[in-house]
């Protein structure tokens, strides 16, 4: 026979065993959410964040800290802003503040003023020349536009004094920068309602998460992801990206022509840069 004090023990029990169901029960859900806002999945991870079962929980997933990996095989062990943030993705911070309560935005506040002092960090996985992949560690503040940049600097000042296998290598460089964009950045030379020229202010309200671009090839379009990298095709092995005033392409050095079209590119690429920077100024007034 049962005692009082057995009855409330049962209810103890009974309330356990649901936090812990509940708790495993959210497990997939905030693993999929990071993966979804590191691959720009925006409207999929507001999905989440809307969900009658997420709703009430809603905390769960915006400080979820766990291991996930972006488009570039970079892997994280933080929560999804901390990531949206690190890689200048403002379009994505927007949407995961709107969902915010004040001690979220205290919270994650705290964890931005910790990466402008020490950075975030990140594991990578590199492929080398010889085929083989080595693993590196990494902590820094935000994505670096630099090497992009630099390849691009480098194609557009040495264009007019090589031979066309020199011009090869020097336009595969910009292939293999772009490698490492963070998808924001490919959403930008995909999205299908303007180009690069003239020169976007970058400051639309919404990102079309489009990733597909149009492949001479085969002629027809094709997405970007997941990454394919061999020996004789991919990004960085048989052509490089380029938008321009035309449509986003995949293009060999020939297609690319002259320095002129990569200077469009620099100056896009740069432009984006200084605008996502200043706009993370704003991530923090919203935070504050």
């Amino acid at each position: 026979m049962k005692k009082s004090g057995d009855k409330q023990d049962d209810k103890k029990d009974n309330a356990i065993v649901l936090f812990q169901l509940n708790a495993l029960a959210s497990e997939p859900h905030r693993s999929n959410f990071l993966h979804c806002v590191a691959r720009g999945q925006q409207n999929e991870a507001e999905n989440l964040l809307n969900k009658p079962m997420e709703k009430g929980n809603y905390k769960n997933l915006l400080l979820a800290k766990e291991t996930f990996t972006d488009y570039s095989g970079r892997t994280f062990v933080c929560t999804a802003y901390e990531y949206a943030y690190w890689a200048k993705d403002t379009h994505m911070c927007r949407i995961l503040e709107k969902h915010m309560d004040e001690n979220i935005k205290s919270e994650m506040l705290k964890r931005c003023e910790t990466i402008e002092k020490g950075g975030l960090k990140y594991s990578q996985q590199l492929n080398q020349t010889d085929g083989t992949q080595r693993v590196e560690q990494f902590c820094t503040k935000h994505f670096d536009f630099t090497p992009l940049k630099t390849a691009l600097e480098r194609y557009i000042q040495g264009f007019y004094n090589w031979n066309w296998d020199e011009r090869k290598t020097a336009w595969m460089a910009v292939g293999i920068a772009q490698r490492d964009l963070p998808v924001h950045v490919i959403n930008e030379y995909c999205r299908p309602d303007r180009t690069f020229h003239p020169l976007p202010a970058f400051n639309e309200d919404k990102l079309p998460r489009v990733v597909t671009y149009y492949n001479y090839n085969i002629r027809r379009d094709v997405s970007l992801y997941p990454l394919v990298i061999s020996g004789s095709s991919g990004l960085g092995v048989d052509f490089a990206l380029i938008r321009g005033r035309f449509r986003p392409a995949a293009v060999r050095v020939r297609r690319c022509g002259s320095g002129l079209r990569a200077a469009c590119e620099l100056a896009a690429v740069s432009h984006l840069d200084e605008v996502r920077t200043i706009d993370l100024k704003q991530s923090v007034k919203n935070l504050g």
